[in-house]
């Protein structure tokens, strides 16, 4: 599969400092990602913006930062990865990947029980999804046709009313 963005796991310029790369977030194309990797020799993590591909002239931005043409790594000094929370930033990942998941599961089966079928309500088990991850999920939704029509927070859940062709 093509992706619409510079893929954080081939990321490895300049190849004389970077190795190992393990990537422990990748938002998709118009967000970032993170990972552990080797900075000349020691253990190390990488901040990017991925980049994305222009829906209208279908070129590719290739995200930030980049040198001399090729997407690179910021190393986070010590200081700034011992103040980040890694586990909200790799559960956000997982709270994305389950729900676009679960939606799109959901609507093959509602397909293949109605072929007229056009519209189905997901709950999730989470609450106070911002919007950024909102947009996360509804443009991966939105490349498989399927539209989020609301979101609604109800209790502990939120609710999902989706429509799709």
């Amino acid at each position: 599969m093509v992706k619409s963005y510079v893929d954080p796991a081939t990321v490895l310029s300049p190849r004389t400092s970077v190795k190992n790369v393990e990537v422990l977030y990748d938002g998709g194309a118009g967000s970032f990602s993170l990972a552990k990797l080797q900075w000349d020799g020691k253990a190390a993590h990488g901040l990017r913006w991925n980049g994305f591909t222009d829906a209208k002239t279908g070129t590719l931005h290739k995200g930030s930062p980049i040198s001399t043409g090729y997407p690179v790594w910021l190393i986070l000094p010590t200081e700034v990865v011992q103040a980040m929370d890694f586990e909200k930033i790799i559960s956000r990942q997982t709270l994305n990947q389950r729900v676009i998941t679960d939606i799109k599961r959901m609507v093959e089966e509602k397909k293949s029980e109605d072929s007229d079928a056009f519209a189905l309500v997901y709950e999730a088990d989470a609450r106070g999804i911002d919007g950024n991850v909102l947009q996360e999920i509804r443009d991966a939704l939105a490349s498989e046709k399927i539209s989020l029509v609301s979101v609604k927070e109800r209790g502990e859940n939120t609710i999902f009313n989706v429509a799709f062709s």
